[in-house]
This record gives C-alpha cells, structure tokens and sequence, in this order.
C-alpha cells in the first residue's frame, strides 16, 4: 500500500509542475500605426475580447491592444508578438485571429488562454467589420456603414448615421445612436434589450419582433400589428429606410436623439469708463512782500 501511494505521488509531482508552468500569465501593451492613404475599410476578427473603434485622424490609423495571456509564450522575433495578426490587402487593413483550434480541457492542465481588448482611432469614413466571441463592441463617430457581430457581449454603436448599420448578439442588449440622419439598420439580439435613438427627421420603415418584452416609441408611428405574433410595422416620415429590431428576451425602444443644447456665447462686458482724473491741486497763496524802510 506504501509503495503504491508512493508511486501515485510521484507521477502527481510532475503533472503539477506542468500544470503551474502552463500556466504562467503574462499582460502586455502592443501599439500600432498605419497610414491611412487608400484604407477604406477595416476588419477585426477576435475569439476573446472587446472591440472600441473612435473617429480619429483622417490620415491615421492607431492601435492599441491590451493582451492578457496565460500558457502563451510570447515571440519576440514576430510581428505583434505572435498574440495576432495584421495585414493590408488591397484598401482593407485586417487586424486579429481568424480562428483558434478547438482544444479539449483535461484536469490540471491548460489550454493557451489569451485575450485582446483592441482600441482603435481611424478616420470617419472608413468602414467596419467588427466579429468577436466573447466581449463588448463599441464605436464613436463613424459615418461609413458598420456590421458588429459578438456572441456574448453588448453591442454600443454611435454613428453619423451616413451608412447603413447592422449588429448582432446573443447574450447582450444592442444600443445605436444615429447622431445625424438614418440610411438603415439592423438590429439584433436573444437576451437583451434593444434601443434604437434616430433624429426626429428620420425616414424610415420599422419591422420589430419580440417574444418577451415591452415595446416603446417616442415617434409617432402608424403601427400595422400581426396577429397571432409579437411583431409590428409601421412608417414615420414616408418610410425610406428599413430599420428591423429582433429580440426574443428583451425590451424594444425607439427614441429621438436627443439635440446637444447649445451653448451660450459669453456676454461682452461694457468697458469701464476711464475714471475721471483728480482736479489740480490749488495753487499755495504768494508770502507778502517785506516792508519797505
């Protein structure tokens, strides 16, 4: 029995050391820059992590990308350091991991683990492709369409409104904000939310579908119901663009953007009038003559 629990531990010995060695964590910080000649066109692919994408410098293109990795040994000798890939083909700049082998966990031991949470500032016309598995998906000041697929994540888009938006999600609510006009869009997600805020002048043809939800609107919409379904349509403003909403778990909004109040201009002060000068001081009387003898 001895010599049996002995063995056992002997050949546990090793595998713990495996264990903790494939284990090892390591974060690093990785930057980028591209011109931005003849760049239309940006796509991300990532297995895990988030998305930020922000209008920038129309000249530029700028990465930086927060990795976190565990059983990953970093190669110095390669490009980004082996943790992903990017590439110009043609006017696309392609940043990520296309696909990731599917391994097996075994007890004690680990699969190379890494994340990517990716930051980027392009110029305002450039359009985006954005896939991830596990994260968030965020963009600021985009005109050019936009797709953003994540399977487990919030989607946040705020855009001009100039191009045609779609975006996806299974567990995560969906939120776009259409600062300016509305040229189309498409949304949606299985468990969450999905609020869509256009300007008041937005022409557009609405599609929504719900199974568990409420349904709000803050546009005066002619509302043709489907009997026997959770669905509604309806036309605002002549209905030229098609924006179609699908959730199964969530609440559906359509909101007015809401308008950046101006700001006042400062008010011009009067300028002072120049104070009034001191009168001159009386002149001293004159000391009477001496008499005469």
């Amino acid at each position: 029995m001895h010599s049996r629990s002995r063995s056992f531990y002997l050949l546990l010995t090793p595998i713990l050391l495996v264990s903790c060695v494939v284990g090892k964590r390591t974060q690093e910080t990785i930057t980028r820059r591209w011109p931005a000649a003849g760049i239309t066109r940006v796509e991300i692919r990532e297995v895990d992590g988030s998305l930020s994408v922000e209008a920038g410098n129309p000249a530029e293109i700028t990465l930086v990308a927060e990795v976190q990795a565990r059983g990953f040994e970093p190669k110095k000798d390669e490009e980004n350091h082996g943790y992903f890939k990017t590439s110009i083909s043609g006017d696309t700049l392609r940043i990520g991991r296309e696909r990731e082998r599917v391994i097996v966990r075994i007890p004690l031991f680990n699969r190379n683990d890494v994340t990517v949470n990716y930051s980027l500032h392009v110029p305002p016309a450039v359009a985006l492709d954005l896939r991830t598995v596990n994260g968030r998906i965020a963009t600021r000041g985009i005109d050019a369409p936009t797709d953003a697929v994540t399977v487990n994540g919030p989607i946040d888009l705020e855009t001009s409104g100039s191009g045609i938006v779609s975006a996806k999600t299974v567990n995560g609510r969906v939120v776009a904000k259409f600062l300016k006009t509305f040229q189309g869009a498409k949304l949606k997600t299985v468990n969450g939310s999905v609020e869509a805020m256009l300007p008041s002048t937005a022409s557009f043809i609405c599609d929504l579908s719900q199974v568990n939800g409420d349904f709000e609107a803050s546009f005066p919409v002619s509302i043709h119901s489907h009997p026997g379904s959770r669905r509604v349509s309806g036309e605002v403003n002549g209905g030229q663009y098609s924006l179609k909403i699908v959730t199964v778990n969530g609440d559906i909004q359509l909101a007015n953007t809401p308008i950046a109040a101006a700001v006042p201009a400062r008010p011009v002060m009067p300028a002072m009038p120049p104070a009034p000068a001191a009168p001159p001081a009386p002149a001293a009387p004159a000391a009477p003559a001496p008499p005469s003898i």
